[in-house]
């Protein structure tokens, strides 16, 4: 359950990922039923299965069956209060709304108006009297659905100084964040609330957030039934499950420090949020998110440090070597087009085992304008350039939606694979229909495949780029901002090329009650420019992005086109511990077109001179606006 920063600490938090979309993929998924999947037991009773010893070395240390007819103080606490702590949530939390009874806990959402908010709902934690380091966390439950809901199951470290809620002193993300499981409810096609992810947040070497997350479509809708969500913690890797089939791993690198501490658990159905929308019209109340146990197992670990074998998920963004022409770059998005001919992306050669199971590749692109069949093929590759198909799936892409949208191709069939510095190869082919535009920022729209790593202990390796014979990538990575190798410019948000890209940059974020979306009319250039309004004082819209150094720079760029008074609107960029403001009525002139705006990086005073996370934002301050825009070409430049 992301911790998205509020507009007051937004200086605190660094690169956040969001993987929102408009529209949904349109596939059917056949998934193999799991040897131990729980059932839905029948109308009007709640039949608890009996805790199991796991077939391997987990043994169950701690368990709550919500078998009483109320919490356990001893063990949970009820947050109380609106706006989710950074989230820009639209309930307030009551204790009220989580109860036990007939052996479950019940979480639920109402329409109804508590504080400054008009839903309401529950969220419990255990800080402070019940934590963990290490461990299998399962939980059994019954998701809800429709637009705006956010259920989740997620721990967050015993250090977590959030908005003083936890007695911890370090502020988030620094001090650790686990997503067990999260869903995002009503997606355009639903195809939300099939899909659960599991996420993490921390700072890495960089002094960043990569939230690196990864989902996993069940073959029917969430609500639908009671599914167990399981994590397995351990000294080397996590690794996500549902009904006992692995959807993917992380490994711990040694930037990861933060998860070798205690965590606490936290439960709660969020309505709205910064990451998957907000309710609307569409929104059915009261909504319910049944859980029937949470339970944690220990075993024996392996010593910190030692071999964690492969990862299991690998980003076409990062390095995605396809055998593709260059594409274009839409604002901050790598694109890269699927017509004809077919694309293949190749994992580093390996050496090591992956289990039988969930194996997927996940894929962004831009909504297609009519049907747009694509065959998705898996390969096992020898270093003899010889292969072996080991399975395929086709899905229509096509969404009535817009926008960026994911679709995920599921792989039933294969076997448990042990690989002899071999490759897996991912070949996509368009078989018709029009011309796709993959997304490859391998951010917030993040295209990858995964492979369900071996459990058993695999001690898998890859070797280096040099003696690894992949093809050539025609595209080339963006430069940062480096000031030993800096471009002239450095693009934040545009529709033509600049001589370097942000790395890593997200779509328009809100908080705080401002509006914002990627628009495809009256752009200043091209075909996209960035909407937005701003109706109450702390409303804003920011840009985020991994760290920078901006020291080559001296000017900041973007074009406006509004009517509005700028009264109490100022433009922000933000570092790790800086933040830099310069008011918007300033610079704007008495016009109605698109409007040249620069601002000296000297205007922003230190915050443009240390590491920038947020290098674009316009937020109201001091007042209440009624302002609104379009904005686009925003990008820095040299002396």
């Amino acid at each position: 359950m992301t911790l998205h920063p509020s507009s007051a600490r937004l200086a605190l938090c660094l690169s956040l990922t969001f993987l929102s979309a408009c529209g949904g993929g349109t596939d059917t998924v056949t998934n193999p039923p799991a040897a131990n999947a729980q059932q839905t037991p029948p109308s009007g009773s709640v039949q608890t299965p009996a805790p199991t010893v796991p077939a391997d070395d987990w043994v169950l240390d701690w368990r709550d069956e919500f078998n009483g007819n109320s919490l356990d103080s001893t063990v949970w606490t009820a947050d109380l209060g609106s706006g989710g702590w950074g989230n820009s949530e639209s309930q307030y939390y009551k204790a009220q709304n989580a109860v036990v009874a007939g052996g479950l806990l019940t979480i639920t959402a109402k329409r109804e108006t508590a504080g400054d908010a008009p839903y309401t709902s529950a969220r419990i934690q255990t800080s402070r009297k019940q934590s963990f380091t290490y461990g299998r966390f399962e939980m059994r439950a019954k998701l809800p659905a429709t637009q705006g809901m956010w259920p989740a199951f997620w721990l967050l470290g015993n250090s977590c100084n959030s908005w003083g809620l936890y007695g911890g002193t370090v502020n988030w993300p620094a001090c650790g964040e686990i997503d067990i499981m999260e869903m995002i409810g009503g997606s355009t096609g639903n195809a939300s609330d099939y899909t659960t992810y599991g996420t993490l947040h921390y700072l890495n070497a960089a002094n960043y957030n990569p939230a690196l997350s990864i989902g996993y479509r069940n073959a029917t809708q969430l609500s639908d039934d009671f599914h167990v969500y399981r994590m397995d913690w351990t000294p080397q890797s996590f690794t996500w499950y549902i009904d006992g089939v692995a959807f993917g791993t992380r490994l711990i690198t040694p930037d990861m420090e933060e998860f070798h501490k205690p965590y606490f658990i936290l439960l709660n159905l969020a309505v709205g949020g910064n990451w998957g929308g907000w309710a609307n019209s569409t929104t059915v109340f009261p909504q319910t998110y049944a859980i029937d146990y949470v339970r944690h197992y220990t075993r024996p670990w392996p010593a910190k440090g030692s071999a964690a074998g492969l990862p299991s998920v690998w980003h076409l963004g990062g390095d995605p070597k396809l055998s593709a022409a260059a594409g274009t770059t839409t604002g901050a998005q790598p694109l890269v087009t699927l017509a004809e001919t077919a694309l293949s992306w190749y994992t580093p050669y390996l050496s090591g085992s992956f289990d039988a199971g969930a194996w997927a590749a996940q894929v962004w692109t831009l909504a297609p304008s009519g049907s747009a069949p694509v065959r998705a093929r898996i390969y096992r590759r020898r270093s003899d350039a010889t292969e072996t198909l080991l399975g395929e799936a086709q899905v229509d892409l096509f969404t009535s939606g817009s926008g960026n949208h994911s679709t995920r191709f599921n792989f039933t069939g294969i076997a448990a694979q042990s690989l002899s510095n071999e490759t897996i190869r991912l070949e996509l082919s368009k078989l018709s229909g029009p011309a796709l535009k993959l997304v490859v920022n391998g951010n917030d729209f993040d295209s990858y495949l995964s492979m369900p790593w071996s459990t058993s202990g695999s001690t898998g390796s890859y070797p280096t780029q040099t003696t690894v014979p992949f093809p050539v990538p025609v595209a080339s990575t963006p430069t940062g901002g480096n000031p030993l190798a800096a471009p002239a410019t450095l693009g934040v948000y545009a529709d033509i090329p600049f001589g370097g890209t942000w790395v890593g940059t997200s779509a328009p974020q809100v908080y705080v009650g401002g509006v914002a979306q990627e628009v495809q009319t009256d752009a200043f250039e091209g075909s996209h420019a960035i909407s937005f309004s701003l109706s109450r004082d702390g409303a804003g819209w920011q840009l985020l992005g991994a760290s920078q150094d901006l020291s080559a720079y001296a000017q900041l760029h973007f074009k406006i086109k509004t009517t509005s008074a700028a009264q109490f609107v100022r433009v922000r960029i933000a570092g790790t511990g800086t933040v830099g403001s310069v008011p918007l009525a300033s610079k704007l002139q008495s016009t109605t077109a698109w409007q040249d705006i620069t601002i000296p990086l000297t205007e922003f005073g230190a915050a443009a001179q240390a590491p920038v996370t947020i290098p674009f934002s316009i937020e109201a301050v001091g007042g209440t606006p009624a302002f609104s825009a379009l904005v686009d070409q925003i990008y820095f430049s040299k002396p």
